[in-house]
């Protein structure tokens, strides 16, 4: 029989024990969060009729989007972003849901780019929405949401920068440029940080926008938010401005929070404010958390008009970062302490000490195999568990058990009535 290579797709990745525990953490901390602020979680499915999927991003949206034809004949796709699936799910439920409905959702989407550092085929967002209101402190306290993330995580240098689609096309039809055209000229826009300003000009001319160079003037933010509103109070920006009076309130500062009227997000969804997060230590990771304000998503799905807001935290971004910097470098797996099996008579014994530790919810394992103490010493040791417990026929007699240190090497005999005691002391500390 022909051995199958045990090769994954190139864009995909997968976790061993060490890596899933750094996950397990940073996941942790940012449901944790969520829940703080009153979002409850959702799932929605990975198989999604195609037409679902499709149609709702822009055109290069819908090329990275994985879509194929089941053995039924069925049209299918795979979820680009968990916003519009959230969507679809709002628009089925929303009779049997809370108004307005806050949800955290943390999934895989898949997207067939050409992989680079922090962008993967495979990846997980870790998504929060609120929908069902208009109201612009839906914004700030997603505003505030983004903020305390990165700052529980950590992440000392971040800004979140912001900008409004409603402002956007406004200054757009100030310059002329053709309402059925404003699409195309905002997805251009969005690629300024990635082709530089020459090759963003050159762009939008051959989409007629003739005083090209002008408008990406006019969209360039100036020193502070003040100047930048300054400069263009000939639009309306009061969605901004009230925007900064309520994050302020929540404690989101100017300096945190920076206006920047050249941010465009490509997605066509969008109506809105929209933000982009970006840590100036990862500048080569790109954005860690990015969405806006959705007008009309819902009524793709349903006759009713709902509004939305919502965010994606780029999760597999956020640990580049982290492990970057080192913050995983004390991380231990779960197993505390392993119970050694001394010989074949001693299981029984062993097993009841295993059980004992357990029963007290301390983080324990049992060797399998009645093998030489060296060889389960190095189990241990490769697993990063800190403690070693041996109970042989000496130790068994006395009704005592030693305790090894894998760090020290050192090790302490006791009695079997003080092990608890003897190891929450340990792991207390």
């Amino acid at each position: 029989m022909e051995i199958i290579q045990p090769k994954i797709l190139k864009g995909t990745r997968e976790f061993g024990p060490s890596e899933m525990s750094k996950r397990n953490v940073v996941m942790a901390k940012i449901k944790e969060i969520f829940a703080r602020y009153g979002y409850d979680p959702i799932e929605t499915p990975i198989l999604n009729p195609a037409e679902t999927i499709l149609g709702k991003y822009g055109e290069e949206g819908d090329r990275l989007t994985y879509n194929f034809e089941d053995n039924g004949k069925r049209r299918l796709a795979l979820p680009y972003d968990l916003t519009v699936p959230f969507a679809r799910y709002f628009a089925a439920n929303w009779k049997e849901l809370p108004l307005p409905f806050k949800r955290y959702q943390i999934q895989r989407v898949w997207r067939g780019e050409k992989p680079t550092k922090g962008r993967l085929r495979e990846f997980y967002q870790c998504d929060i929405d609120v929908i069902g209101t208009e109201s612009l402190i839906a914004e700030a306290e997603v505003a505030r949401v983004i903020a305390t993330v990165f700052e529980e995580l950590d992440f000392g240098n971040f800004q979140i920068k912001t900008n409004s689609r409603r402002l956007m096309n406004d200054i757009l039809r100030a310059f002329d440029a053709p309402k059925e055209k404003s699409m195309d000229v905002i997805r251009v826009i969005d690629k300024l940080a990635k082709i530089g300003e020459e090759a963003v000009i050159e762009e939008l001319e051959k989409l007629k926008i003739l005083n090209a160079k002008e408008l990406l003037k006019a969209i360039k933010p100036e020193a502070s938010t003040k100047e930048t509103l300054q400069k263009l109070k000939q639009y309306n920006t009061s969605e901004i401005e009230t925007l900064l009076d309520y994050c302020n309130a929540l404690g989101v500062s100017e300096e945190l929070i920076d206006f920047d009227p050249s941010l465009a997000r490509g997605l066509d969804y969008y109506t809105g404010i929209i933000y982009e997060v970006v840590s100036h230590d990862n500048l080569d990771l790109g954005s860690l958390c990015a969405g806006g304000r959705y007008d009309n998503l819902c009524g793709l799905f349903c006759k009713e008009s709902f509004s939305g807001m919502g965010v994606a935290f780029g999760f597999e971004r956020i640990m580049i970062a982290m492990e970057e910097r080192g913050d995983f470098d004390d991380l231990t797996l779960n197993s505390q302490i392993l119970v050694t099996l001394f010989d074949e008579d001693s299981i029984s014994d062993s097993l009841k000490l295993y059980r004992l530790l357990t029963d007290a919810s301390l983080k324990t394992e049992v060797y399998f195999e009645p093998e030489k103490l060296k060889k389960q010493f190095k189990y241990a040791d490769k697993k990063q568990i800190p403690f070693v417990v041996i109970q042989g026929p000496e130790e068994k007699q006395k009704n005592e058990v030693t305790v090894k240190s894998m760090q020290s090497g050192k090790q302490k005999t006791i009695p079997v009535s003080q092990l608890i005691t003897y190891l929450e002391s340990y792991e207390q500390s």
